[in-house]
């Protein structure tokens, strides 16, 4: 060997050798720690909310290169139930996605870590008061401990076809009372060829026993006095509740302006199927707005969405407050990663993200006053926010409600096919909710 291929040889093996001990002194890279999450989200997808979902976790990423955030997409209805159980047997992600209907579940079970220690006790009042939905807020709130994040609030509405809705001569605006629905949609159901065979029904519920969302069985009930619960006994079999369940009956019955498969349909069908152009008002969730006026056969632009109707019509039904909440596992071996994820996601830059790419109501009222709220197409965010604060309603988080849509759904179904009488049905349904406790 030459000296000079000596030399090369020399100062090839001290590059590699400085390469290799910046590799050792650099750190991070080696120390890189896996954050787990289950949502019913895809990030690999590309709805609005998974693209919104895609960008977030990459600026997180960027912003903290020794994290990695790995998503496990989930079935929505299954994965707090298994969340709940993995806490007993162990193998749960560090974060998890939590809807309304399972708070009071995620409480009862201790699975939940103190987001309030975690996170929140380094905000300043400010930051925690920016949230507007206090409804929302609170509900995972118990005994001073958070234990969930809200993420974006959704609700169980009303969608309508602007289009049709014009060409049949009705104000939406006009749509305050439960008769005043019932009229429209009467006059909206169709059946364009003349076979027989209706074409567009006037208005489509989510009536099976899973993957469901409020009706007016449900909506009809909170204009009693005390609402439909006493703590977590539920108080169903009463004159509104009866009233309530009647009509949603009578859609199908005597109204005919809901078909009857609808006792089996549940969200995502009603959903694709008002996609599709088959209902000219329908009931799904305003979560779902940026996909289905993506979706629409007849243009989203032709999409709607009004505030519920109430007996009276002096002002609305309550509207619901749902959506997605996050919690961390307390048993986590990542808690300080997970809680440093939650953080970035209840950021103000995040929930506009959710508004902005993921087309979600924003929960931060800061950003009440952004020029995307003003643009005409996103109306229906405007129609949200003033509902919520004229009148909202939640869940009782203390109370197990999984089965509290599927047990009134049951009694539409007892009433309708079994002609069983509306109160014993409720009472029925009352039992079942008993049983959930």
């Amino acid at each position: 060997m030459s000296a000079q291929q000596s030399r090369g040889l020399t100062s090839r093996a001290v590059a590699l050798a400085g390469i290799v001990a910046s590799m050792i002194t650099a750190g991070p890279l080696a120390a890189q720690t896996t954050v787990t999450m289950w949502t019913f989200l895809d990030p690999n997808k590309t709805s609005p909310r998974e693209v919104a979902l895609k960008e977030i976790i990459a600026g997180f990423e960027a912003a903290n290169p020794s994290i990695r955030i790995k998503v496990e997409p989930q079935d929505f209805a299954q994965m707090p139930p298994k969340f709940f159980l993995g806490h007993r047997t162990g193998g749960n992600p560090d974060l998890v996605w939590i809807d309304a209907k399972n708070l009071g579940g995620l409480s009862q079970s201790g699975a939940g870590a103190d987001l309030n220690a975690l996170v929140t006790k380094a905000w300043s009042q400010a930051d925690r008061d920016d949230f507007f939905v206090k409804a929302g807020w609170n509900a995972a709130l118990k005994d001073g401990k958070l234990t969930a994040m809200p993420l974006f609030h959704g609700a169980s509405v009303i969608y309508y076809r602007k289009d049709l809705l014009k060409a049949a001569g009705i104000d939406p605006a006009s749509l305050t009372t439960w008769d005043a629905l019932a009229a429209a949609a009467k006059k909206l159901t169709t059946d364009k060829d003349g076979d027989g065979r209706v074409d567009v029904w006037g208005f489509g519920m989510p009536l099976a026993a899973i993957k469901t969302e409020s009706t007016p069985a449900l909506i009809g009930m909170l204009d009693q006095d005390g609402g439909p619960f006493k703590g977590c006994k539920a108080n169903y079999a009463t004159p509104e509740g009866i009233k309530s369940l009647g009509f949603t009956a009578d859609l199908i019955t005597k109204d005919k302006v809901t078909p009857q498969e609808a006792l089996v349909q549940n969200v995502d069908d009603i959903t694709e199927q008002f996609t599709a152009g088959r209902y000219a008002m329908a009931i799904t969730s305003n979560l779902r707005f940026s996909v289905i006026a993506k979706a629409a056969a007849f243009g989203g632009d032709n999409i709607g969405i009004i505030a519920w109707p109430s007996w009276s019509g002096k002002k609305p039904a309550p509207m619901p407050v749902s959506g997605w909440w996050i919690a961390a596992w307390q048993k986590s071996p990542r808690l300080a990663e997970a809680a440093k994820f939650i953080d970035y996601l209840a950021s103000k830059d995040s929930i506009a993200k959710w508004m902005t790419v993921g087309g979600q109501v924003p929960i931060r009222k800061s950003l009440l006053d952004s020029p995307f709220l003003k643009q005409p197409a996103n109306g229906w965010m405007t129609t949200m926010v003033d509902a919520w604060s004229t009148s909202s309603w939640m869940e009782p988080t203390e109370c197990n409600t999984r089965t509290l849509q599927s047990a009134l759904n049951e009694a539409v179904s007892r009433v309708v096919l079994d002609k069983v009488d509306p109160k014993a049905a409720l009472q029925e349904a009352e039992r079942k909710f008993a049983d959930a406790q």
